[in-house]
């Protein structure tokens, strides 16, 4: 096979199908219709003699054959574009790009406030979207620039070697429980601690956290009664019950001044969270993305 025969048009849309798996998804992320994404499939098909991705029950299933060429199909493209986009410039304040982030409630509860109030001066026109980090890193979007960043605790998030992550911040845990509890002073003791009864934030539906963990390794165990996925519901929970929620301390100071609760610090020897910013190393040196880096950065 000679490279001048093939044209190079067709890599797009290989890398576009082997991410999507969709030809009609590829498409869209190409900008041509599916039909035109259709004929592309044939021609690598015809160009590479191998039928390269197999329809199923589930979907498209690429051969062996195109997961390695897919491999080196991607880091030619990453490496091209790298070189393309090095020269680049981005200007905040004319800019009217939109900013993706995966990340999660505790993210869009405290970070993205203040990111939106310095936003109107520094960048008026930028928008931002949230996704809800789920069990899995978008490791396919973070490549296709579908998602910019993952912004996430070490708790939940299993970090490929593959990735760029960067820690930028360590956050305390505290507790919070109903302003009128009986029995709840301003600490708990370890003997409270698994004593009361809990609600239990899960945003991924997880079933233990870095807290039962650190129980365990103490021979310990808490009572869960209730598991929820927003922090309003364990809030309202908690404010009309003699439960206890464990959460990041920023969040518990937030829900404390906003409910009938109160803040109340757990055993010292607690565990921490880190909270975690990820990207994928083919938007390294993007102008934009470094901003935006920077810029949350800074507001931690």
């Amino acid at each position: 096979m000679k490279l001048h025969q093939l044209d190079l048009n067709l890599l797009l849309a290989f890398d576009a199908l082997m991410i999507q798996r969709n030809v009609t998804r590829a498409a869209e992320q190409c900008f041509i219709s599916q039909p035109a994404m259709s004929h592309a499939l044939n021609r690598l098909r015809q160009f590479f003699e191998d039928p390269l991705l197999v329809r199923s029950a589930t979907g498209m299933v690429p051969t062996a054959r195109a997961e390695a060429l897919h491999r080196a199909v991607r880091q030619a493209l990453g490496l091209l574009e790298q070189e393309l986009g090095r020269e680049e410039r981005f200007d905040p304040a004319t800019s009217g790009r939109r900013f993706v982030l995966s990340t999660t409630d505790y993210v869009e509860c405290v970070l993205v406030p203040p990111l939106i109030r310095r936003l109107k001066t520094q960048a008026p026109g930028v928008r931002i979207e949230i996704e809800i980090l789920r069990d899995r890193l978008p490791e396919g979007a973070l490549a296709n620039g579908e998602v910019d960043l993952v912004l996430g605790f070490d708790e939940y998030m299993q970090v490929p070697g593959s990735l760029r992550t960067e820690t930028w911040l360590t956050e305390p845990l505290a507790g919070v429980v109903s302003r009128e509890h009986p029995t709840v002073g301003e600490r708990l003791s370890l003997e409270q601690l698994t004593g009361l009864p809990h609600v239990f934030h899960s945003p991924l539906g997880t079933r233990e956290s870095i807290v039962d963990r650190w129980l365990a390794g103490q021979g310990r165990k808490r009572t869960i009664s209730v598991n929820s996925q927003s922090y309003m519901s364990a809030a309202a929970i908690v404010g009309q019950s003699d439960h206890l929620l464990v959460l990041p301390r920023k969040v518990a100071m937030m829900l404390a001044e906003a409910w009938p609760l109160r803040m109340v610090a757990l055993p010292e020897d607690a565990p921490t969270y880190h909270l975690n910013c990820v990207w994928h190393p083919l938007h390294d040196r993007q102008p934009a993305l470094q901003w935006l880096r920077d810029l949350i950065r800074s507001l931690i």
